[in-house]
């Protein structure tokens, strides 16, 4: 499967007062590796929301975090994002984080997402659907993408 990975700086903005990492902050991250790696795929999320009057981009059903120990102000974590599996409209997205030269885990996560569309019928209630032509091949090319910036 693709793999996007991208570095961040744990800044004191993500921290609390002793300089260790606030926890919703993986949850923020998840979300940009889960972006991440649809654009490295070359799906244009942006331009297919704005270009589908139904589409509404690929929202979050469920997501989980375990975590193993805590990053600090200062340190630079790598985020790996990949798709662990398919559904029929759904997929499911593993990010792992870790630090430094240790390749062991400091936390990992995964999302449920769903290829959410707009009711014609009612506007406001979204639902899923099949992912949309070439979506999954796109996400299935066995390379990695740094996309850091």
């Amino acid at each position: 499967m693709l793999t996007a990975t991208q570095r961040f700086r744990v800044e004191w903005a993500h921290c609390d007062p002793a300089g260790i990492i606030f926890n919703p902050n993986y949850y923020i991250w998840m979300d940009s590796g889960t972006h991440a790696l649809l654009q490295a795929a070359g799906y244009d999320l942006i331009g297919n929301t704005h270009g589908d009057e139904l589409f509404r981009g690929c929202p979050l059903v469920s997501s989980n975090m375990e975590f193993k120990r805590p990053l600090y102000f200062g340190d630079i974590t790598l985020l790996t994002s990949r798709v662990q599996k398919f559904g029929n409209t759904s997929f499911v997205v593993a990010h792992e984080f870790t630090c430094g030269d240790d390749p062991k885990p400091v936390a990992t996560g995964s999302e449920v997402r769903v290829w959410g569309y707009s009711d014609p019928d009612q506007p406001r209630r979204l639902v899923a659907r099949p992912a949309p032509d070439g979506a999954r091949e796109m996400l299935s090319v066995e390379k990695t993408v740094d996309v850091t910036v």
